[in-house]
């Protein structure tokens, strides 16, 4: 079982998941100002999966999950206490899996301004 699985699975860990991705992209907002958007929308979209509110694929929200761990952790390809670069890899999965997801991050986009 892969970590997003594990995640996915015991959705009561979510939770403390996304809000400390949630705290860490606020403090490098400057760095994820292209990805930003898309790091947000998954935030959102994996909280309305969580909540029961939202369906969506499993395999797109085991992606999402994935990038949010990658996000979160401080190791990973390039540690993030790299200056300027640390972050780079985690923007380069945030892009990956928002383009891997663009129908369903659409849809839920779509499925969102409906309520407003």
């Amino acid at each position: 079982m892969t970590r997003a699985e594990s995640y996915v699975n015991h959705k009561g860990r979510l939770p403390w998941l996304l809000d400390k991705a949630t705290h860490k992209a606020e403090q490098h907002y400057q760095s994820l100002l292209a990805s930003w958007e898309s790091f947000q929308v998954f935030i959102r979209l994996i909280r309305c999966w969580l909540t029961d509110t939202y369906a969506a694929p499993v395999q797109s929200i085991l992606m999402e999950v994935g990038a949010v761990i990658y996000f979160v952790s401080s190791f990973d390809l390039i540690p993030d206490a790299v200056p300027v670069l640390g972050l780079v890899d985690d923007v380069c999965v945030i892009n990956f899996v928002a383009r891997s997801n663009l129908q369903v991050i659409s849809s839920f986009r779509n499925w969102e301004v409906s309520f407003r």
